[in-house]
């Protein structure tokens, strides 16, 4: 609530700089001192004979239709109701005076059947603190939410036997108790002298045994020795000889064994010696099982990668899967090689090589009897020496050539049958041509010197006496109607409707301007680049797109709404939007209400639409 009259003020006035804020998106004074204006404020109004007036409504019914937001603030001005009004939680809320409102310091009471604080409809009125909910009064009972501290509190004689008891779900009764309740001890709530205290274990290994001598009751704990028998407890205490047997059991050291050679499926063995101390043995592995390598015959399983040098001494035998070699390679006798294989590094064979599959060569092979079939891809590095005739059915790469004289005009040419034929051009074919150009003569002229062998293109500068001309870097002056069919770009100034001097402006325009306008009567409308004022006269909501700013930057647009009819619809509402990811300013469309509202907004040149105008 409000405290006053002036907090109203000021809560209208800060509403009045929402409303306006939605029109300019920058600071505004208005009134006296224009050029003075606070840096904290948004709006400023300064007057010695004005004030702000707000709108007056005799009738919410038509303004609540449009979902006004909450802070909005109204004069209401029906007969009984008048008074300022906020928007709050959807309703309209009258705001507080003195006479009906809660003061922070207390209120001075004359009438406490009247005047009071809480609520006079079946609604709970709810006291908070922290925005936490302590003290709830729901139709005349009270409900505390959270923890309720009494302090201060008299204590009362050994008399009193009247308690507070809370029930389940938190209601408060009283009750009386008895004297007992304040000196008897209770187990459970049982005041009685006999009290037993008992475990749940059914074979008694351990449990409690209560006694009574006069006045004093014992509850003795008792528990077994475990003697691990079968007839022993199932549960009890260790002995201190059990114990030492542990500890010697625990100082036993665990031994290796000598290496099994039988095959395991865990790879080891456990035992123990003579000693009964705990033994491990490692098995032989086999192609199924794992283990340890043995000095005997031995099949391995799975793929194993050796990272030093392995020598076979009776021979190396590689049966399946390929091999990939990498270093020098000496291959001694005949030697197949079947599948894919890469070898890197020098290969010397001394015997007959037969490659079947894709092969690699990173460096020399040097083959010293037999030949060699090579039946696949093949990379060849170095010289190459062809003797007859031979067929390229792939790409050929010449990494060199040597450089011919000017005697030499025969040429390598690919007849028709993709065969490589010579044939002699003539020396003129090899003769260089020189070009020269000038700005002579009235019109394009070529002309050639043969004896020179020089050909000069002459294209004159173009200005009114001749009959098409170059454009130059230097002043000039032209004649007849020009038209571009696509963009104009000036770096400097330009000036238009004035021949007789220069331009004192990027654009000066000597006379009147005439920009496109166009008038839409339905949407969705896109505006194009032959655009500039578009104006929407439409019954029904229309939709206005900008074009991408991207690319277009310093590009203005004015989109206005004209009255269709004379009632001023605040329904037929025009939105302009941008492209999607893009923005007019901080949103991506902006709406007008108004009839002869209008807004000028201009590109970024990237993402963003500025509004210039409203």
């Amino acid at each position: 609530m409000q405290k006053s009259l002036r907090i109203a003020a000021r809560v209208m006035l800060i509403g009045g700089v929402s409303l306006i804020a939605t029109q300019v998106h920058a600071q505004l004074k208005v009134g006296k001192n224009p050029t003075s204006i606070q840096k904290s404020a948004i709006l400023e109004l300064e007057s010695d004979k004005q004030g702000l007036l707000l709108p007056r409504v005799a009738d919410t019914s038509l303004m609540t239709t449009l979902n006004p937001p909450d802070g909005m603030i109204i004069y209401w001005t029906a007969t009984g109701v008048e008074g300022f009004y906020v928007r709050h939680n959807y309703k309209w809320e009258r705001m507080a005076t003195k006479a009906s409102s809660w003061d922070l310091l207390g209120n001075f009471i004359t009438d406490a059947t009247t005047q009071f604080v809480g609520s006079t409809n079946n609604v709970p009125f709810v006291l908070r603190g922290n925005n936490k909910e302590g003290l709830r009064i729901d139709d005349g009972n009270v409900i505390v939410k959270n923890d309720l501290t009494l302090s201060g509190i008299t204590a009362g004689a050994n008399t009193l036997m009247d308690a507070v008891i809370v029930d389940p779900a938190g209601k408060i009764y009283k009750r009386t108790l008895t004297a007992a309740a304040f000196s008897d001890f209770m187990i459970n709530g049982s005041k009685m002298l006999d009290q037993q205290i008992n475990t749940d274990n059914a074979a008694g290994d351990y449990k409690f045994t209560t006694t009574t001598s006069g006045t004093t009751t014992t509850h003795q704990l008792s528990i077994a020795t475990q003697t691990g028998g079968t007839t022993g407890p199932a549960v009890g205490l260790l002995t201190r000889a059990d114990w030492n047997t542990f500890n010697t059991a625990a100082n036993k050291a665990l031994q290796i064994a000598n290496f099994i050679d039988a095959a395991d499926a865990k790879g080891l063995t456990i035992g123990t010696d003579a000693s009964s101390n705990p033994t491990i043995a490692l098995n032989a592995a086999t192609e199924l099982t794992p283990g340890g390598v043995n000095i005997g015959t031995q099949t391995f399983g799975g793929a194993k990668t050796f990272a030093g040098k392995i020598t076979g001494k009776n021979g190396l035998d590689v049966t399946a899967g390929g091999a990939n070699i990498t270093g020098v390679t000496n291959i001694t006798g005949a030697t197949n090689i079947t599948g894919l294989t890469t070898i890197t590094g020098n290969t010397e064979a001394g015997g007959n090589l037969h490659v079947t599959g894709t092969s690699t060569l990173d460096n020399k092979l040097i083959i010293t009897t037999g030949g060699a079939d090579v039946t696949g891809n093949t990379g060849i590095t170095g010289d190459l020496h062809v003797t007859g005739k031979s067929a390229l059915d792939n790409t050929v790469t010449l990494g060199s050539t040597a450089a011919g004289t000017t005697s030499d005009h025969k040429v390598l040419l690919l007849n028709a049958s993709k065969e490589i034929i010579t044939r002699d051009l003539p020396e003129s074919a090899f003769t260089d041509v020189t070009f020269a150009s000038d700005h002579t003569g009235t019109d394009l002229k070529v002309v050639k010197d043969a004896t020179a062998n020089k050909v000069t293109v002459s294209i004159p500068q173009a200005d009114p006496s001749v009959i098409g001309g170059l454009v130059s870097n230097v002043s000039q002056s032209f004649a007849g109607d020009k038209r571009l069919a696509d963009n104009l770009s000036v770096q400097k100034y330009v000036k238009i409707g004035d021949t007789t001097s220069l331009a004192n402006s990027t654009l000066q325009v000597a006379g009147s301007v005439s920009m496109a306008i166009k008038e839409i009567a339905s949407g969705p409308y896109t505006v194009d680049a032959t655009d500039y004022t578009v104006v929407v006269k439409s019954g029904s909501a229309v939709t206005v797109n900008l074009p991408t700013a991207a690319g277009s930057k310093g590009r203005i647009y004015t989109i206005k709404k004209a009255a269709f009819d004379a009632t001023n619809n605040l329904t037929n509402t025009v939105t302009v939007k941008a492209q999607a990811g893009q923005f007019i300013e901080d949103g991506n469309s902006i709406d007008i209400y108004n009839d002869w509202t209008f807004i000028t907004v201009q590109s970024n040149g990237t993402d963003t639409w500025y509004i210039i105008k409203k």
